[in-house]
């Protein structure tokens, strides 16, 4: 059976953040790791916690990485979409203050796309603590909104 475009895309994170040295500390749904945990939500749209796809400790700058999938346009301008991006640029390391490192990962079809709405949602001063990562090529043909 084949694998759904949102489960793909987050075992690709997973991979990247191990490559890259981060310590998993949770993941949704994902077997073999604990769930990530839901991040606080200081006053933003619906004021609930927020849990993103993979959560992440880089050891070498002590910050969190959070890493949050992205399946295609639907999911990228919502109401609940938009209250994530302000939870996750808002969180700190509470033991040094240091913001976390927000991941994007997506297919490759909507990196432009996002990548015009996040920089103009999103105050310039948090773009250095953002990371867009786009898939693999076989994850575009998972998506059910693929571009022409």
């Amino acid at each position: 059976m084949m694998e759904d475009l949102h489960t793909h895309l987050r075992k690709e994170l997973v991979h990247i953040f191990t490559e890259r040295g981060y310590e998993i500390l949770g993941a949704k749904s994902f077997e073999g790791f604990t769930p990530a945990p839901f991040l606080p939500n200081d006053g933003y749209g619906d004021q609930e916690k927020k849990q993103p796809d993979v959560f992440a400790l880089d050891p070498a700058e002590e910050r969190f990485v959070i890493g949050l999938v992205k399946t295609g346009i639907h999911d990228l301008e919502t109401q609940a979409a938009l209250t994530e991006y302000d939870v996750f640029f808002d969180h700190v390391n509470p033991g040094n203050k240091k913001r976390s490192l927000v991941y994007f990962m997506m297919p490759a079809s909507y990196v432009a796309d996002f990548t015009a709405m996040i920089t103009h949602y999103i105050h310039r001063d948090y773009w250095e603590n953002m990371v867009i990562v786009s898939s693999q090529p076989e994850a575009d043909q998972l998506s059910p909104e693929k571009k022409e």
